[in-house]
């Protein structure tokens, strides 16, 4: 919700930042939630705004679609390329 940012700092430039900082920061929370309880999550920027304004009522220019989060089970093999780093899904090769 772009407006209320705007409102709340005053329609300074670091308004958008403010909203940008935000959706990172779900994001991670996302991931740190998802990993906890042993699932696979991911964010992606690579979304047609146009299409999600519409699809979720979203008023343009007051309202937007930054990126799209999303969770689920993970495979009960690797067979693509994901973050594991303490190889606690996939074993560590070696």
């Amino acid at each position: 919700r772009f407006e209320r940012n705007y409102w709340k700092y005053r329609n300074h430039a670091k308004a958008y930042r403010a909203v940008t900082l935000d959706a990172g920061h779900v994001s991670q929370a996302l991931y740190a939630a998802a990993t906890v309880q042993g699932l696979g999550a991911f964010v992606t920027a690579a979304i047609n705004e146009a299409e999600a304004g519409r699809a979720f009522g979203l008023r343009p220019m007051a309202e937007g679609a930054l990126a799209i989060c999303g969770l689920g089970w993970r495979k009960a093999e690797k067979t693509t390329a994901e973050l594991d780093p303490g190889g606690h899904v996939w074993p560590l090769p070696g």
